[in-house]
């Protein structure tokens, strides 16, 4: 069932990148990627990651067209470095996230643009009681995959932001299967100046209020000149939601939650089935 389509848009973490994958990906992901470009259909990657972290595995990939980064909030080349788009948060939001984030025993973590597309990790107190890297006690590789390395320690967001700093976003750990969702709780206590969203089962992330996956297919796609109606899209977290409904075919995969779920116009397999390369064959392979 072959279709057309001028662009595919790739969730990262979930839809084609796990821990379980040597080098994080798996071989069939590979190759259907790589099968796609080869016949004509241009690949890129909408992402929570960092623009540099994802600068690094783009060549892996034959990624050489603009990524969407750190949820939408920056959209930049991966062969220059250059960056193409960048929404950072308001500075009074900031400042009330590190108020909030200095008084919780859950980590927290802040995202810093530098020049030459670097990113600055700036995290809450480590955990003291076994030198993980974090509040909740996981091993020190579970922090780095999730949130990048190296952070630095700052014992006072606060007074951070309180230099003027303003992040392009900010992740903290909450695992709804342990505790409730705050996604929402947060989203009513910082306002519209900020967009809260759920990436992972353990993880919230904020952003500026523009920064999503949506808009930052539409401003690609108009880089681009692709009409965003001929693009596929496929995700696995409610953080794709507004890439889903901005692209013209949205597929989840087969873990996703029913509330993405029902966003898409097909589902895939899981991650572990190699859900997304069975949708890239599906849709444009076969």
């Amino acid at each position: 069932m072959r279709e057309s389509f001028d662009l595919v848009v790739l969730d990262m973490d979930g839809t084609i990148y796990g821990r379980q994958f040597p080098g994080g990906f798996s071989p069939r992901v590979r190759r259907a990627i790589a099968a796609v470009q080869n016949a004509g259909t241009p690949v890129t990657i909408a992402t929570g990651r960092i623009f540099d972290f994802v600068r690094t595995i783009a060549p892996d990939l034959g990624i050489t067209l603009p990524v969407i980064t750190a949820q939408g909030a920056v959209i930049g080349d991966p062969v220059s470095g250059e960056l193409l788009y960048e929404a950072l948060i308001p500075l009074e939001a900031a400042r009330d996230v590190a108020q909030w984030a200095d008084s919780e025993d859950r980590t927290t973590v802040f995202y810093l643009n530098q020049r030459g597309g670097q990113t600055r990790l700036v995290q809450n107190a480590f955990s003291s009681a076994n030198g993980s890297g974090g509040l909740e006690g996981w091993d020190a590789g579970t922090y780095d995959h999730w949130f990048g390395s190296p952070r630095e320690h700052c014992p006072s967001l606060y007074d951070m932001m309180s230099d003027g700093v303003r992040p392009l976003k900010f992740i903290t750990v909450n695992d709804f299967e342990q505790e409730a969702d705050l996604t929402a709780p947060l989203q009513t206590r910082f306002g519209s100046d900020l967009l809260i969203s759920r990436s992972h089962q353990l993880l919230v992330e904020g952003t500026a209020p523009r920064a999503n996956k949506g808009d930052a297919l539409k401003w690609l796609a108009g880089r681009l000149n692709i009409d965003p109606a001929r693009v596929l899209a496929i995700g696995d977290n409610e953080n794709d939601i507004p890439m889903m409904r901005a692209a013209g075919f949205a597929v989840a995969m087969g873990q996703a939650t029913d509330v993405v779920q029902q966003e898409a116009d097909w589902v895939a397999p899981t991650l572990e089935e190699d859900g997304a390369a069975v949708a890239l064959e599906r849709f444009l392979l076969a």
